[in-house]
């Protein structure tokens, strides 16, 4: 009698669904990481661009204008300067793309620092 080799219909069925299963976990999680990362990313970009905004003030004693300063391009948010006065300004990303149903919404940061967005929690 001779034993046959191989994995039955239902063996690959069952193999299958665990991973449909492990997917259906593993995936909102996944997803939920990489905004977290695009939205870190986003705001350490706003940071870099206040401290260049600083460094202009301290040395000219005021602001760029909004016309002088291109912020970068991304897939994922839109960035913005508005000069406010000689003596104030706010950047500010709004996610856009892939990015647009994020929970913290627009993101910005202001010539003195402060933070803003849609939860306390958003910015680290």
């Amino acid at each position: 009698m001779q034993r046959q080799m191989g994995f039955t219909l239902v063996e690959i069925m069952i193999v299958v669904a665990i991973i449909g299963i492990l997917t259906a976990l593993a995936l909102p999680a996944y997803t939920e990481y990489v905004k977290e990362s695009r939205r870190v990313d986003a705001q350490q970009y706003l940071l870099q661009l206040s401290g260049t905004l600083e460094r202009n003030y301290t040395r000219l004693g005021e602001y760029p204008t909004e016309d002088s300063i291109t912020p970068e391009t991304s897939d994922y948010y839109a960035y913005k300067y508005s000069r406010d006065s000689d003596t104030s300004f706010t950047l500010s990303a709004s996610p856009k793309g892939a990015q647009s149903d994020d929970k913290c919404g627009d993101l910005s940061v202001n010539q003195q620092g402060a933070t803003t967005a849609s939860l306390d929690t958003c910015w680290r």
